[in-house]
């Protein structure tokens, strides 16, 4: 019996995720769904990471130490990135999400994710071709 090839590169992520149990997971599903993932633990390296490296998408908690997701994305776009953010909340408060996307994020999730409905949205995001303008 052979195994099935790999899927696909399907882009980079940059995940940015402070609790390593959850980062691992997602990380984990998605490189099992083809996407390339690189990693940091709060928002300060996901910009340091960002001087370095082009993701086609950004994922992010929102509740994180140091700097926090929300506050990622203001810098982030005072840079002038562009790439499209998904932030990531383990509460349910449309309050947190309204100002996840007043600051500049493509969408604001819920923890854990629906993993299918994660890469469709990836998958959507990147087909609509977004400008990451590093």
């Amino acid at each position: 019996m052979s195994t099935p090839p790999p899927p696909a590169n399907k882009g980079l992520v940059l995940l940015i995720e402070d609790d390593a149990l959850v980062r691992a997971s997602i990380r984990d599903n998605l490189s099992l769904r083809g996407y390339s993932c690189l990693e940091a633990a709060h928002g300060g390296m996901g910009l340091e990471l960002l001087q370095t490296h082009t993701p086609e998408i950004i994922i992010s908690d929102i509740s994180m130490p140091v700097m926090g997701g929300i506050e990622f994305v203001v810098k982030c776009r005072a840079l002038g990135c562009r790439t499209p953010i998904i932030l990531l909340t383990g509460v349910n408060d449309s309050t947190v999400r309204t100002l996840g996307q007043d600051a500049g994020a493509f969408e604001c999730i819920s923890k854990p994710p629906d993993y299918d409905k994660l890469d469709r949205m990836l998958q959507l995001m990147m087909s609509l071709g977004t400008p990451a303008g590093n």
